[in-house]
């Protein structure tokens, strides 16, 4: 039974930052879904050595090593090489993926450059993984009892091909899990309202983590049995927590808000300038989504401001652009134009330039309108410009959830005096 790996990306451009890796992330919630613990993961650059090393230093300690990226066709993707030096397994041609390799170019009618038959090697004690995607098979062998597996670096070749591996692997039963997800509680204050459950020796402690603005919760249980107690641990949580938490699992910010306005009969238009269209694209990533959002307006540009959404030129001259009156305006437009129930307006100073004494990088004005009554709430968002657009959107969802559920509470970073 494999309880235990070793993730291994390998690419220079990885090492210099060139290219983000994404791929640990993806590979470590996949096995953890699956029973299969990561207990580390590797970035090694196109050094075969290096990546031999590396491949067995993690045999000896887990039962699961997977390589992803270096099986293209040129002469800096090692990773087959690295494989074969692993195992100490000389390279033969295998004539399976050859077939396909030629198959593949046939297919599309364009020559096969010579280089990439260098794709149909694999190390002789192992196998070539079929790759219906892309020219790259992956490898699948052994050292000792470690299984190793070596697939593609493209994401929609590497994430299919993972996938049906698993499926062949004797792998853990998974632990039961659930996380509860929150917006608008600062993690100090959340962790302060469930202190005993945090404690570390406790068998079953529970562990919080911060991304986008997103609280979460993690509870996991050691094995079936626990299901039970995990579940009315979570609902301590959602309890202390409320009216901040918003769903559990992999369940979004938007998604709640969808269902909720669902639920009511509402619908949504958006006015965004320092989000830049965001909110609308959180929205719109949400299936369904058309059923209850109408549609929205980037007013990045006062004169957008003045001419798509009417807002009175002499309030942006009187307050400036990042205002109540000017966001209050935007967010009442919007509604009317789109013929929307509520409308969600937002207009901020993301930096890095652009603050004052007054108004300092970070502050932001949301707003809400629905049915004649506006509701604007200003915010001081900490961190960079990406930051406080992503905090931005995660504080405009949850008002949005607010007035639907007819929530009044104060979120993260809001701010109370007038600026």
């Amino acid at each position: 039974m494999i309880r235990t790996a070793v993730t291994i990306s390998v690419g220079d451009e990885l090492l210099a930052g060139e290219t983000l890796d994404t791929h640990g992330r993806h590979l470590a919630a996949t096995l953890a879904a699956r029973g299969c613990r990561v207990l580390e993961h590797r970035v090694e650059g196109d050094d075969a050595d290096a990546i031999a090393a590396a491949i067995r230093d993690a045999a000896n300690r887990v039962g699961l090593v997977v390589i992803t990226g270096g099986l293209g066709p040129t002469l800096d993707d090692v990773s087959r090489d690295a494989v074969a030096h692993a195992m100490r397994s000389p390279l033969v041609e295998d004539a399976a993926a050859r077939r396909d390799l030629e198959a593949w170019y046939a297919g599309r009618r364009r020559p096969m450059p010579g280089g990439n038959l260098r794709q149909a090697l694999r190390p002789d004690a192992a196998i070539c993984l079929a790759n219906p995607n892309g020219t790259a098979p992956g490898l699948q062998g052994r050292i000792g009892d470690t299984e190793i597996v070596v697939l593609p670096g493209p994401p929609r070749e590497m994430h299919p091909m993972f996938e049906r591996v698993l499926e062949s692997l004797p792998l853990a039963t998974p632990r039961p899990m659930i996380v509860v997800r929150a917006s608008g509680i600062g993690e100090s204050d959340a962790a302060s309202l469930i202190e005993s459950m945090m404690e570390r020796d406790n068998d079953l402690p529970v562990a919080t983590t911060v991304s986008q603005g997103v609280l979460s919760a993690r509870i996991r249980g050691r094995d079936e049995r626990d299901r039970g107690r995990i579940e009315t641990m979570a609902s301590t949580i959602e309890s202390a927590w409320r009216p901040f938490v918003f769903g559990r699992g992999d369940v979004t910010l938007a998604e709640a808000v969808g269902f909720e306005l669902s639920r009511a009969d509402l619908t949504l238009a958006t006015a965004e300038s320092c989000t830049g269209g965001m909110i609308g694209g959180a929205i719109t990533d949400v299936a369904g989504s058309s059923a209850w959002y109408r549609g929205g307006w980037v007013t990045y540009e006062n004169r957008r401001k003045i001419e798509d959404l009417g807002v009175d030129p002499s309030v942006i001259e009187r307050d400036g652009a990042v205002s109540k009156a000017v966001v209050a305006a935007m967010a009442v437009g919007a509604a009317k134009r789109a013929g929307a129930d509520l409308g969600i307006a937002t207009s901020g100073i993301a930096g890095p330039d652009g603050g004052s004494a007054d108004k300092p990088v970070g502050t932001v004005w949301i707003a809400v309108s629905h049915a004649g009554d506006v509701e604007a709430r200003c915010f001081r968002f900490p961190g960079d410009r990406g930051v406080v657009r992503s905090r931005t959107v995660a504080m405009a969802l949850q008002m949005i959830r607010f007035r639907a559920t007819g929530v009044e509470a104060s979120l993260l970073w809001e701010r109370t005096e007038a600026s």
